[in-house]
């Protein structure tokens, strides 16, 4: 059997030492005598870390030497200890001045330490200095710099395609905290980011490190636009949510991207949205967002496989429906899913729901929207009452009217005997408005006042279901001023009922 080869521990070197007094003795030889100028090795201790920066900071080291000892460094800090020594050992100004090495497994690995420096609050408070302080021996010709514009001019430079996902690694672990966002945004970063996804969206991405480069850029630019002041500023007028919005339309239906795992395909499409979300904040996003056709492509995603993905959905389509024309766009594509995803209950999240209940609010200042909304789901009384409250029998009203088929009248029919039975709050913000607002207590009030032509279309449906339909009047004749208005209706011939409703009809009336 073949004897496999052993591969050797990074930086790792066996020095062998003495124990007697005389050899431990720390002045009688050189302890570094052995060591080579190119040799990449671990010391102990204090040393460990300055040892390694001495070697990078070396000019005219080899490239695989470099390296050697920047994986040493990201092997060695994998946990916050670590970390803090190599911040404090000048990593981060080492590792800058190597973005702009002419070997590009040097820039791969400068920029995966500085993605993992940067996850400490000490690491991203050096990126500002970058290797702006260090010699210029050391920096050569490329000017010193702050270390996320090299990152940038990185990003947009090379053709590398794992020195771009590393680079946007590293930009995403800066953007980790607000410091580090508003660093992004005070640097031009996020200039650079929505350059290159211009430059390569909506294509889809050809290999996995594009595709996880492009996946921690849209990260980088969720939580930018997020948490730093400004976040935005740079991402409009540069028609990047028009690439965004048709990278989104371009992703196949079962979600999965080519060459990409399930996750990640999962993660660049709620990422993607998550942009257009935090952008539809802002007027001019939201206007572009539109004028992309944005709202149609979203709304794809509600019956997306993933949970967090109809989230992300819900919450773009609910900051477009700010706009009016959001609110047509939302009327035209979006009531069956927004339906759908409400009727589901328990399977989504109380985020979702909640903030799902508050699009259909916004989109509901629409009249349009509110009667077709209110025709999906008028065989659903909780939601009505929830959505709604005493307003919905404004909603529901136009569905009693004997044009309409007589299962939806049948149960319209129920939805106003349950509302004229039990006011409820509902919608507080009271779109469109309810004056007095005593009448969203007293919805017999509200019945006769904003509900056109109820009283003959309840007398019309008494052939229907009679039991409901006079309970209905029952109801909205106990109020004096309702039921003079169905006395004067029958008496002066405004309404047609059948014979056999006209002895109960009477009845109520005259009681």
């Amino acid at each position: 059997m073949a004897k496999e080869p052993v591969q050797l521990l990074q930086g790792y070197k066996r020095h062998i030492t003495s124990e007697f007094l005389a050899d431990r003795y720390p002045y009688l030889e050189d302890i570094r005598g052995h060591l080579r100028p190119d040799e990449v090795s671990m010391a102990h201790g204090e040393r460990q870390f300055p040892r390694l920066v001495e070697q990078l900071k070396t000019p005219g080291l080899a490239p695989d030497k470099l390296c050697e000892a920047l994986r040493t460094i990201c092997d060695l800090c994998s946990n916050q200890e670590n970390k803090c020594q190599a911040i404090a050992a000048d990593v981060v100004a080492a590792a800058t001045n190597l973005l702009t090495h002419e070997s590009i497994p040097v820039r791969r690995d400068a920029a995966q330490v500085i993605g993992s420096l940067a996850l400490l609050i000490g690491g991203r408070s050096l990126m500002p200095i970058g290797n702006t302080e260090m010699a210029k021996k050391l920096t050569g010709q490329v000017a010193a710099a702050p270390t996320l514009p090299r990152l940038a001019k990185l990003l947009l430079s090379c053709n590398d395609e794992i020195v771009k996902m590393n680079v946007a690694r590293a930009m995403k672990a800066v953007t980790i905290f607000r410091d580090g966002c508003q660093q992004a945004v005070d640097q031009g970063t996020v200039r650079s980011i929505a350059q290159y996804l211009c430059a390569t969206l909506p294509d889809l991405p050809s290999s996995e490190p594009l595709a996880l480069c492009l996946l921690y850029l849209l990260q980088t630019l969720g939580a930018v636009t997020m948490y730093a002041s400004g976040g935005t500023r740079d991402l409009f007028g540069v028609n990047l949510i028009e690439r965004i919005v048709g990278f989104l339309a371009k992703i196949p239906q079962d979600g999965q991207l080519p060459g990409v795992s399930p996750t990640d395909s999962v993660e660049l499409a709620r990422q993607a949205l998550r942009v257009l979300w935090h952008c539809g904040n802002d007027p001019k996003g939201r206007k572009e967002t539109l004028k992309a056709e944005g709202v149609q492509v979203i709304t794809g995603y509600l019956d997306a496989g993933d949970s967090k993905v109809r989230e992300s959905a819900v919450c773009a389509l609910n900051v477009a429906s700010l706009e009016t024309q959001g609110k047509k766009d939302v009327l035209q594509y979006s009531p069956e899913g927004l339906a759908k995803l409400l009727h589901r209950g328990d399977n989504e999240t109380s985020y979702l729901h909640e903030t799902c209940v508050q699009l259909i609010r916004s989109a509901s200042e629409l009249p349009a929207f509110r009667f077709a909304f209110a025709r999906l789901i008028v065989g659903s009384t909780w939601l009505l009452e929830k959505i709604y409250g005493t307003t919905s029998l404004a909603a529901i009203s136009p569905l009693l009217r004997p044009e309409e088929d007589v299962e939806i009248r049948a149960q319209a029919l129920q939805v106003a005997l349950h509302f004229l039975s039990k006011p409820s709050a509902g919608d507080e913000i009271r779109v469109p408005p309810v004056c007095p607002l005593e009448n969203i207590e007293e919805p017999r009030n509200f019945a006769l006042e904003e509900c056109v032509d109820i009283l003959h279309n309840l007398v019309s449906l008494i052939d229907v279901d009679r039991d409901a339909s006079m309970q209905c009047l029952v109801a909205l004749c106990q109020i004096s001023r309702n039921k003079e208005e169905l006395r004067s209706m029958v008496q002066d011939g405004r309404v047609n009922m059948s014979k056999a409703a006209e002895p109960e009809v009477h009845s109520l009336i005259c009681s």
